[in-house]
């Protein structure tokens, strides 16, 4: 992050994997929707949802760092 071209395709990666993890919510959220309110938790698989929330998550953090990193850069030294 060191060169100007570096940092800001660091921050367009790291926003589309946020994008990306966003679209896998929306792509899950008609399945958490559509749960019968009588679902019993015991037999629900929540693996996927859980796995998608992680990514998210983590994807969301990232870009948060990595912003946070950029203005502390970005700040003048003197």
């Amino acid at each position: 992050m060191t060169e100007h071209p570096s940092a800001l395709l660091a921050l367009q990666n790291a926003w589309s994997g946020v994008v990306a993890a966003g679209d896998r919510m929306r792509e899950l959220e008609r399945a958490v929707l559509a749960l019968p309110a009588d679902t019993p938790l015991e037999g629900l698989d929540l693996t996927e949802f859980h796995r998608a929330a992680a990514a998210h998550a983590l994807a969301v953090m990232a870009l948060r760092g990595l912003i946070e990193e950029l203005q502390r850069r970005g700040q003048p030294t003197g």
